[in-house]
């Protein structure tokens, strides 16, 4: 049974790019979502197995926050997505206890490591 993973990004194209790597990788994508809200609706509605979040979200929610939020009371993976380099940005996204944080930048060789290290 594949892996259900939930990718919640703010830039829509870059969110159906990484949804596309997910599904080389032969998990299941059972959403991609542009806010915290809907990433915590959604996470309710059918629970991922592991989640590809963005740390920066428009919205009354970032990704630290539904991150937080999707895990409370549950073991599910977070593996963070970001183009920031701020160092308290970062060390309060450790706080959530992240399965990793990953560049946006890295190359797809990278990020599909990252993925996969999530299920071994």
């Amino acid at each position: 049974m594949p892996k259900k993973i939930l990718v919640v990004e703010d830039e829509q194209l870059v969110g159906l790019m990484l949804a596309e790597e997910v599904r080389q990788m032969g998990c299941e994508v059972i959403a991609v979502v542009t806010t915290g809200q809907a990433a915590v609706r959604a996470a309710r509605r059918n629970p991922p197995d592991a989640v590809l979040m963005d740390i920066s979200l428009a919205g009354a929610l970032d990704g630290i926050e539904t991150a937080r939020i999707i895990k409370n009371g549950q073991d599910i993976p977070i593996l963070f997505f970001t183009g920031y380099h701020d160092r308290q940005l970062l060390d309060r996204a450790r706080t959530v206890c992240p399965a990793g944080i990953v560049d946006k930048l890295d190359s797809p060789e990278n990020i599909r490591a990252a993925l996969s290290s999530l299920f071994r």
